[in-house]
């Protein structure tokens, strides 16, 4: 079976009892997402460059997946090219979230001067078990 996000979802975010918006993570109850945060006004290059969406399903495990919309990190370069840090909660289903964090691929290119990213990340455990996440990054110019 094929699992994939319905866009109209993101159109009207619902808001959770302590009135706040989950941008990411759509059906979160406690607050904030985790790949939330706030820019340090003392280091004004810690958001420099480029960033990339990603959204889809993790496995089915337990006889259920979860969505795990976000934005990957500014560009932190290697030897091998620059990566992305892709982290952040699934969506709360079946009673429960995963959190998540990996580093991604070096660069792909895609040609016109846009690139993807790989990754391939296993959640932490919840409810005896864990979900993995596979896939691209949506493409992003440099």
């Amino acid at each position: 079976m094929y699992y994939t996000m319905v866009p109209v979802a993101y159109a009207y975010p619902p808001v959770s009892p302590n009135g706040m918006q989950h941008p990411y993570n759509l059906n979160h109850p406690e607050g904030l997402p985790r790949n939330k945060t706030t820019k340090d006004s003392t280091n004004p290059n810690q958001n420099a460059g480029h960033t990339h969406a990603h959204y889809g399903a993790t496995t089915c495990n337990d006889k259920h997946t979860h969505l795990h919309p976000g934005v990957t990190s500014p560009p932190i370069e290697t030897n091998d090219g620059h990566v992305h840090k892709i982290y952040g909660n699934t969506t709360f289903d079946d009673g429960h979230i995963h959190q998540y964090e990996a580093q991604t691929s070096p660069p792909i290119s895609l040609g016109n001067g846009y690139h993807t990213h790989y990754a391939e990340i296993k959640t932490t455990e919840n409810d005896g078990h864990t979900h993995t996440i596979k896939g691209y990054t949506r493409a992003s110019k440099s």
